[in-house]
């Protein structure tokens, strides 16, 4: 039998070619079977986010036990009766400052207190306003002081009134007859009438 130069040749070609067409296909899985692999990690971590959250709502409230009951705030402790012209802002960039806001009020009715402060009362739209500012309490005879930060929303009504609500921060340098209001939350609200009668209520939020 002959064997020719071109005949060995070409059964080398095909050799060749029939592994590099293996091999080809065998790195084209590879890479397909890793691109699966890093799909199917990724997006099971997003899984992990959407169906595992760190914070869901209940209806149930029964399973929260003392947390949600109702809050019960009793009388308040502070009530102060004031004047006030009701005036809103003129724009949200022209706010009303009041600087050195001084009244008279009294604490479980019995210890009367100056409440001196600052306020700013800024426009959020045409009947709304947003207040913040802080308030320092002193006891007469100088029997205890305390100070507090607050912020409230507050709305003038077409009648010519003006009423808000707030919460205020007390600090924890209270001394005195007022010491009970160290490092204390209080929730408030005011109230004044189309002739500038005022009244300022505040409860404990314990």
């Amino acid at each position: 039998m002959e064997w020719s130069i071109d005949g060995g040749s070409n059964l080398m070609i095909q050799h060749f070619r029939s592994q590099i067409k293996t091999r080809t296909f065998v790195c084209t899985l590879t890479i397909s079977m890793f691109a699966l692999a890093m799909f199917s990690l990724v997006h099971s971590n997003y899984a992990m986010v959407s169906f595992f959250p760190n914070a869901f709502a209940v209806n149930d409230t029964g399973s929260l036990g003392s947390l949600a009951e109702t809050v019960d705030l009793g009388a308040p402790f502070y009530i102060q009766y004031y004047s006030h012209n009701v005036s809103a802002p003129d724009s949200e960039s022209e706010p009303n400052l009041y600087v050195n806001h001084t009244n008279v009020g009294m604490i479980n009715g019995s210890l009367s207190v100056s409440h001196i402060g600052n306020t700013t009362e800024t426009l959020r739209d045409n009947n709304t306003v947003y207040l913040q500012g802080f308030r320092n309490l002193t006891a007469d005879n100088e029997m205890g002081t305390a100070f507090y930060e607050f912020q409230a929303i507050g709305n003038y009504g077409p009648q010519g009134n003006y009423e808000s609500r707030g919460v205020a921060i007390f600090d924890e340098a209270a001394t005195g007859n007022l010491s009970f209001l160290a490092n204390t939350v209080a929730v408030y609200k005011t109230s004044v009438d189309a002739d500038g009668n005022g009244a300022f209520l505040m409860w404990h939020w314990r």
